[in-house]
């Protein structure tokens, strides 16, 4: 049995259960959760899931400002994490463990399968830096994040430019990069009315979008104003939206929903939004990461706008295809001439999207490429071979 390990849950709100929930849905070896978190789990379905948080929660304290001041409490209560661990792992005849750097979590898991002689699969989403920030154990942190690139059995990262930036920072490996992965994808562009502009978003909004959203708010304005006539909104499905109030312009927010609400959604839009944050102190928020909603937006048959920085893992991936209208601007000017461009290009721009999801994001094969190791881990033989490619910089 292996056990995923993560202070998460496989059904919480957010990308990584989601890539979670992909690669287990399929045939594979015996498998649990362990979700690490402090936060009640939202009830799994189908595979177990056992709650083992690193620390006692504070209760309703842990979702405000202050949350950042219970971090302190992850290490003194280290001890007791570990030893619950082992004993779990000892009760469950776990063979394996799979660690999602997330948290301070990382640091006892990874001592304890050195310690009890555990193949370890380390399966980097984010950089723990940055989803960490403030956490005061955070040099061990780092610390156990390089001791586990180095010595896991295996690794696998969100996209190439964070396993080619980890193999510089802590040394040059082997590793596979696996993401969210789709089941079906559109046969071809979606036809859709020619004057019409309807810009859609789902997934969790940060904070950090806002300026993005005013400008592209900015930037229909004035296409609105040229093409009175054109049917133009935005609508997001992102629960809430913090800071923007836009009375003068159709913006509807609406609830998170199902998969199956969101495609729904989709039938009903014309342009599928990608925002990142321009801001120099997020500039790790998505250098290297791939957000779950673009796996999704490639796979759709409606044209994407990329609107971020343009040295992001998304920003790379997009041009590099010709898969998106890539806005790297926050002047709403450029970005409307950027919207006509995408409705001049769009079965083009599209056609390349689809064809980038054929290639890159199945989910079939995905899963294929996550459980090949894993077996034979677990049937006491070595990995496959992966090519080590050599650390950049």
């Amino acid at each position: 049995m292996i056990a995923f390990v993560q202070p998460f849950g496989l059904y919480a709100p957010g990308g990584g259960s989601r890539i979670l929930r992909g690669l287990l849905d399929c045939d594979h070896p015996p498998a649990l959760s362990i979700y690490t978190g402090v936060h009640a789990p939202v009830p799994s379905q189908g595979i177990e899931e056992i709650h083992l948080s690193t620390r006692p929660s504070m209760g309703r304290l842990e979702k405000t400002r202050f949350h950042k001041r219970f971090y302190a409490f992850d290490s003194v209560f280290e001890s007791r994490f570990k030893a619950r661990l082992r004993k779990l792992i000892a009760e469950r005849g776990i063979r394996a463990i799979h660690a999602i750097p997330h948290g301070f979590d990382l640091v006892p898991v990874w001592n304890v399968a050195q310690e009890m002689g555990i193949p370890f699969f380390l399966n980097v989403h984010d950089e723990l830096q940055y989803v960490t920030s403030g956490h005061p154990s955070m040099p061990r942190m780092v610390e156990a994040l390089g001791s586990a690139w180095r010595g896991a059995a295996d690794a696998f990262v969100i996209s190439d430019e964070m396993g080619k930036e980890y193999s510089a920072r802590y040394g040059a490996r082997p590793y596979e990069a696996i993401t969210d992965g789709l089941t079906t994808v559109a046969e071809s562009p979606l036809p859709r009315p020619a004057r019409s502009l309807r810009v859609y978003f789902m997934g969790l909004f940060h904070f950090r979008y806002q300026a993005n959203l005013r400008a592209l708010l900015d930037a229909l304005k004035l296409v609105r104003k040229d093409h009175p006539d054109w049917d133009i909104s935005v609508t997001c499905r992102c629960r809430s939206i913090f800071g923007i109030t836009e009375e003068a312009f159709p913006l509807t927010v609406l609830p998170f929903a199902s998969e199956a609400e969101v495609a729904k959604d989709m039938l009903n839009a014309d342009l599928l939004y990608q925002p990142l944050p321009f801001e120099e102190e997020a500039a790790n928020f998505g250098k290297f990461s791939l957000s779950t909603k673009l796996v999704t937006y490639v796979g759709s048959g409606l044209p994407i706008l990329y609107h971020g920085p343009g040295d992001t893992a998304a920003a790379r991936l997009l041009a590099g295809h010709d898969a998106a209208v890539t806005a790297t601007t926050l002047d709403p000017e450029g970005i409307a001439r950027l919207l006509i461009e995408a409705m001049q290009r769009r079965d083009t721009i599209v056609s390349h999207a689809l064809r980038l999801a054929r290639e890159r994001f199945m989910l079939a094969d995905q899963q294929r490429r996550f459980w090949t190791p894993i077996r034979a881990v677990l049937e006491g033989k070595a990995p496959p071979p992966r090519k080590v490619l050599q650390a950049q910089g």
